[in-house]
């Protein structure tokens, strides 16, 4: 790590050593093997695409991967699509529930089903480009976890205090940052095995990155550039949900302290 950098923090660039000059993953043998997780609700125009980037860059890497979409209930045609997308896509594995179970769930149930060295989580909204994993694979020599912060939020006022207040709680009460804990991340799979998690929110993504960091796994960011959510519709924040995340907090410090009790 460069002396002038911030610990825990990193700057992803246009370049990376598992890049080429044409953008094209090389010398991938020595990186880890990769689970590339999608949740997906509703992403009838942008799940195509999606799915074919993710293809066309992991297939030409080199590496050992395999994709993974979970389709979340959806009520257009995304779950037609991902279907017809599934008999052309070598390695693709569709997970699916009958009815919208939220984000939480979703990606719980995409965790349980990968299967390889590290999980990389997306999103199919378009905003994040899956040619990120290279360059955070890059760290996973010297990083467990690695979080692709977004640098610009496009977030309306009430949702940027709902995402600062969570980002600033877990430093506070629990002496862990978690940098932007729902952001697009790349984990190793062994800290999803191993940590029971209490969160019945999506505040979950945050507790796990407390327990990994509380049981001494290294964890860091990448400050990227993410685009706009120009289709479908983002879920925002709910009243009901922010008052599930802060009940949740309750339930994980309560969790914590009656674990460092019974040690």
């Amino acid at each position: 790590m460069r002396d002038n950098q911030k610990r825990g923090e990193h700057q992803v660039g246009n370049a990376s050593p598992l890049l080429d000059s044409d953008h094209t993953p090389s010398h991938s043998s020595s990186f880890p093997s990769v689970s590339v997780c999608f949740p997906a609700y509703n992403e009838e125009t942008t799940i195509t695409e999606v799915l074919h980037e993710a293809y066309s860059l992991l297939s030409d890497s080199g590496l050992n991967y395999e994709i993974l979409v979970c389709n979340d209930g959806s009520s257009d045609r995304t779950e037609e699509i991902i279907e017809g997308l599934a008999d052309n896509i070598p390695r693709l594995r569709v997970l699916r529930h009958t009815r919208n179970l939220g984000i939480r769930a979703t990606f719980e149930h995409l965790y349980r089903e990968a299967s390889l060295e590290f999980v990389f989580l997306n999103s199919t909204d378009r905003q994040w480009k899956t040619s990120l994993l290279f360059e955070m694979l890059c760290l996973t020599k010297d990083w467990d976890v690695i979080i692709a912060s977004r640098k610009d939020k496009y977030y309306g006022p009430v949702r940027q205090v709902v995402s600062w207040g969570f980002n600033a709680i877990p430093p506070l009460l629990f002496g862990v940052r978690t940098f932007d804990a729902g952001a697009v991340k790349l984990v190793r799979r062994e800290i999803i095995e191993r940590f029971p998690i209490v969160s019945q929110s999506p505040f979950s993504e945050a507790e796990r990155l407390i327990r990994a960091a509380r049981a001494g796994y290294r964890i860091t960011q990448c400050q990227v550039e993410v685009a706009r959510r120009d289709t479908g519709k983002a879920r925002g924040v709910s009243s009901k949900s922010v008052i599930e995340a802060l009940k949740d907090i309750g339930r994980v410090w309560w969790a914590l302290r009656q674990e460092r009790i019974e040690k």
